[in-house]
């Protein structure tokens, strides 16, 4: 297990394995992706970001949350994962949901308008988290004040390190480091006004909150 730096390459390559049932296996934690986008309040027109998106399970509750004249921005670096987003997409003829395709440092993520994320969701999104300068050039796409949710994987109490070992295990391809396990909104909670978060899952979830403050350019 690796607790250095994100593999990008190597998430590709877990990702396209993990594709095809990826949506069957995300089934355990639909509570905690509920309770996460519940957390952005977002109203319609709100346009929002949703960070390694994967194949866009939570496109529905965005969508239907911010209506027909709101956003909905997925990023996701994994090709295949892309595609069945873009299938969801295209399957339920939404005109403002769209995905881009690449890493967080470097893909063009557009907008309707220019116009800046007024929320942006990290759901499970180990990697993104572990990268503060990825971090800054997301929240920068959004406006001050912008609401932020965030849900993950972290290391439960010492107590109950044998879960945690259970959890990791299961956990191995869905993330390329463990580095920062133990808080792994750290990086995004040092950026964010407001922040606080809960565990879930035995010590071995969470969520948190917290609102973007004002930064400097994209």
């Amino acid at each position: 297990m690796n607790f250095g730096q994100p593999d990008p390459s190597l998430a590709v390559k877990n990702y396209r394995a993990l594709a095809d049932n990826y949506d069957a296996s995300c089934a355990r934690i639909a509570s905690i992706r509920d309770e996460t986008i519940a957390l952005l309040g977002l109203r319609v027109g709100d346009r929002v970001l949703d960070v390694a998106c994967g194949t866009g399970l939570s496109f529905p509750q965005l969508r239907s949350a911010v209506g027909d004249t709101g956003q909905v921005t997925g990023i996701e670096l994994s090709p295949e994962m892309c595609a069945l987003a873009r299938q969801r997409i295209n399957a339920a003829t939404w005109s403002n949901v769209s995905v881009t395709e690449g890493n967080v440092l470097t893909a063009p993520v557009t907008q309707q308008a220019s116009a800046p994320f007024d929320a942006i969701l990290f759901h499970y999104t180990q990697d993104v988290l572990r990268q503060p300068v990825a971090i800054g050039r997301l929240l920068s796409l959004c406006r001050p004040g912008a609401r932020v949710a965030v849900a993950g994987f972290k290391s439960a109490p010492l107590w109950a390190a044998p879960v945690t070992v259970i959890a990791m295990w299961r956990g191995r391809k869905y993330m390329t480091t463990f580095e920062g396990i133990s808080a792994p909104w750290d990086h995004l909670a040092s950026m964010l006004m407001d922040f606080q978060w809960q565990s879930r899952l035995l010590g071995t979830g969470y969520v948190g909150w917290g609102r973007v403050a004002a930064l400097g350019g994209s």
